[in-house]
């Protein structure tokens, strides 16, 4: 998973450029109210402040200092917590729902699954959830797409792929997974997101292998990519993929 490690300005790139999530996917789990949900990997808080105004009780995990750094400012009133996905730091059954947005990916799916099953109260939902590309950028941003290509990963999409080809994780094929959960629901949601050149630039930036480039090759890169954005907007073609499941039979 994604760690303190990162250079102190990606997460300020990841919060500016980064897309959210529809309204839609808090109501899709049907959640009783009041509800006590929790989300894992919450990040820089992009879904948590859509759970925030839904929900009367929400907890998040978050591993990553920097991103909470970011998350707690950005999200008043909510707890945010240390803690990962393997190692939950809840009770057993302490809550109605389970959110995980741009996360999933990074777990141990077997592990993971175990503790979301032990925090889960019976019947339970868990909400899986990933932003990806539906289209080309429009206007096009074919100049920084050339001018990005000669580092841009083999097996990422071009230009806005940020799961690397996979998103649906294996973890539903796990025995574990087949008798604790229920059948696994899907939704395809639009997620369109404009930006100005500036949150273009910081959704670039946010990319790993951008990020992590010495000083002196990252920033005439950055300052390239701005010169060639021209337009006063720009207009991502997102989907927000989501799956969704609810605990079995009580244990």
């Amino acid at each position: 998973m994604v760690t303190g490690d990162m250079p102190h300005r990606w997460y300020e790139d990841y919060e500016r450029g980064r897309p959210g999530y529809p309204d839609q996917v808090v109501d899709l789990a049907e959640l009783a109210s009041p509800a006590m949900v929790l989300e894992l990997a919450a990040g820089t808080g992009k879904l948590t402040r859509q759970l925030a105004s839904k929900m009367a009780h929400l907890v998040v995990v978050e591993p990553d200092p920097g991103m909470r750094r970011l998350l707690v400012p950005a999200c008043p009133g909510v707890e945010a917590i240390d803690g990962t996905a393997e190692r939950i730091p809840l009770a057993n059954d302490a809550v109605d729902a389970v959110f995980v947005a741009q996360a999933f990916h990074w777990f141990d799916n077997e592990a993971a699954l175990a503790e979301i099953a032990r925090v889960l109260r019976p019947g339970g939902a868990l909400v899986v959830m990933w932003n990806v590309a539906n289209g080309p950028v429009v206007p096009s941003v074919t100049a920084v797409e050339e001018l990005l290509a000669p580092i841009w990963p083999q097996d990422s999409g071009f230009p806005l792929d940020m799961m690397s080809g996979a998103w649906t994780p294996g973890a539903w094929n796990l025995p574990f997974a087949e008798k604790t959960f229920n059948q696994i629901r899907e939704a395809l949601l639009a997620n369109r997101q404009t930006v100005d050149p500036q949150a273009l630039v910081a959704f670039f930036g946010s990319m790993g292998w951008i990020a992590n480039l010495p000083d002196e090759e990252r920033q005439p890169l950055v300052d390239a990519m701005r010169s060639h954005l021209t337009a006063a907007e720009y207009v991502l073609p997102w989907q927000t993929r989501v799956q969704w499941t609810r605990l079995s039979a009580p244990r």
